[in-house]
């Protein structure tokens, strides 16, 4: 499993996320039907030359952001269900009472 995100690492996937054009990029197709180009994305190049960096950024650093986000979502998820478990745990070991209400 992925180690959790550092609060750097999120500040700087927010800052190359933000550099790039907004999305959905839609799909663009050519003249014989293909995909062709996604958002400003056609093939390696840029419709607009200022983001044609960032946008590739972008792209090379989401190959290993969206893994890592999908591993903190699972991380999160199997700590939640944990703590559901202790909590039900607790509860049941004082017959389900709740305090200080």
């Amino acid at each position: 499993m992925p180690e959790p995100i550092s609060p750097d690492y999120l500040r700087e996937t927010q800052a190359i996320v933000a550099a790039v054009p907004n999305g959905p990029w839609e799909q663009h197709t050519n003249d014989y039907g293909l995909p062709d180009a996604v958002g400003p994305i056609s093939y390696l190049e840029c419709f607009d030359g200022e983001q044609q960096q960032p946008v590739i950024q972008f792209v090379q650093y989401a190959r290993e952001a969206l893994p890592r986000y999908v591993g903190e979502v699972s991380r999160q998820r199997n700590e939640i269900k944990l703590l559901k478990a202790a909590i039900a745990q607790l509860q049941g070991a004082d017959g389900g009472a709740r305090h200080g209400r």
